[in-house]
């Protein structure tokens, strides 16, 4: 077996009650079969309240209120206080850590739903590098795995994170390029010819290749006028309300986030926009730049393979543009509400944890995310080029 991980992996400290948000509130813990018979089977007087407070049909943790039935006041698990590491399930012992299980590999993650990765993520400023390693364990094969498929898509991969890693070209040529890059693989995908995916590559990693997709990609830098920008980005800070709400203050917060933003019209946003953008670039740890590399290298690495089981690559990319815009804008909409005040990574911190919960903690939200991006308008690979370089500044500018 083959595992991989991100190289901050080892990082990951729990705070437990001095966290801003529990992980046991908010979404229904769902508990292994394993763990199931484990509890079932214990004869203690904490083994009674076990039963008690799991519902048996759905294979979850009763909940009061929105929060898991052994969550006290403190934010502390009494299971873990009372019984023990060994007796909590599957989901509470890997949380935050997510696992993408493939043919005899697992790539295992920190999910960004979790503060303290949240903060880690977005506040790291070196190039995220991944760790391998193996064991001897071995699986059973599953005879319709595409080994050739996903090797492809493992090419595709690296080739998109050492792009957007490369800092001597600004972020959003960056997430350009990927965007880009995953659109001429996916035809090919579609059309079952995934030889080709090798040259696609080539083509895009040759000396000069950048310089001619910047010339190819410079309409696009100012093709939206203020109108057409705000009507752009309002759509995509929509799209979070075609999914399933797991937490009942985040429609709100997204409510006021928006009136924020676009409440006073295309010139006022205009107007805050540039404002937000002269402050941030203001700062001499260009953080923006690293922040929107950091979010799509999470989210590529934690999804686009899994394009081995459906055969869409375009819409795992899109998603991680999507969710890097979605933030963005969110951050913005942060910085009006703070004025002249620069927002901490602490603030920029809570809103990507916040929207990573309502889209990652939820299969149906996933799906239907991916769903969009392929069938909504404002999600059409043309329009996200422009969102992405509306903004984008002269190649040269970031080291």
């Amino acid at each position: 077996m083959k595992y991989t991980i991100p190289d901050y992996y080892r990082e990951f400290d729990c705070i437990a009650s001095d966290c801003p948000a529990t992980c046991c509130a908010g979404w229904k813990i769902v508990i292994d079969d394993q763990s199931l018979n484990k509890y079932r089977a214990c004869q203690t007087p904490f083994g009674n309240r076990l039963k008690n407070s799991i519902d048996w049909k759905e294979k979850t943790f009763r909940q009061y209120a929105g929060r898991c039935a052994f969550l006290d006041e403190r934010n502390l698990c009494d299971i873990y206080t009372e019984a023990g590491t060994k007796m909590l399930c599957r989901t509470c012992r890997r949380y935050p850590r997510h696992v993408e299980e493939f043919e005899n590999e697992r790539e295992i993650s920190l999910s960004m739903s979790c503060p303290v990765v949240a903060g880690m993520i977005l506040g790291r400023r070196q190039k995220v590098q991944f760790l391998t390693a193996e064991d001897s364990r071995e699986e059973s094969e599953d005879e319709e795995f595409d080994f050739f498929l996903y090797s492809a898509l493992q090419d595709c991969r690296a080739a998109m994170l050492a792009a957007l890693q490369d800092r001597k070209w600004p972020i959003g040529y960056r997430i350009a390029k990927v965007l880009a890059l995953a659109h001429d693989v996916q035809n090919r995908i579609d059309s079952r010819q995934i030889f080709e995916i090798e040259g696609v590559l080539e083509r895009y990693q040759r000396p000069g290749a950048d310089e001619k997709l910047w010339k190819k990609m410079e309409p696009y830098t100012d093709s939206l006028n203020k109108n057409e920008q705000m009507a752009a980005m309002e759509s995509l800070l929509c799209l979070p309300d075609q999914l399933e709400v797991l937490d009942e203050s985040w429609p709100l917060q997204l409510e006021i986030y928006r009136d924020l933003l676009y409440g006073h019209g295309a010139d006022a946003y205009s107007f805050k926009k540039a404002q937000v953008l002269e402050l941030w670039n203001s700062r001499e740890d260009h953080w923006m730049e690293t922040e929107s590399e950091q979010i799509m290298v999470y989210f590529l690495f934690t999804y686009l393979c899994g394009a081995v089981y459906d055969g869409d690559i375009l819409s795992k990319v899109k998603m991680a543009v999507v969710s890097s815009l979605i933030l963005r804008e969110l951050e913005a909409a942060c910085q009006i509400g703070a004025e002249q005040s620069a927002i901490t990574l602490e603030d920029r911190a809570r809103i990507a944890w916040k929207y990573s919960r309502e889209l990652e903690h939820s299969d149906q939200n996933l799906n239907r995310m991916e769903e969009m991006m392929s069938e909504r308008k404002e999600a059409d690979f043309e329009t996200l080029l422009r969102c992405i370089l509306g903004n984008c500044s002269e190649p040269g500018k970031i080291s």
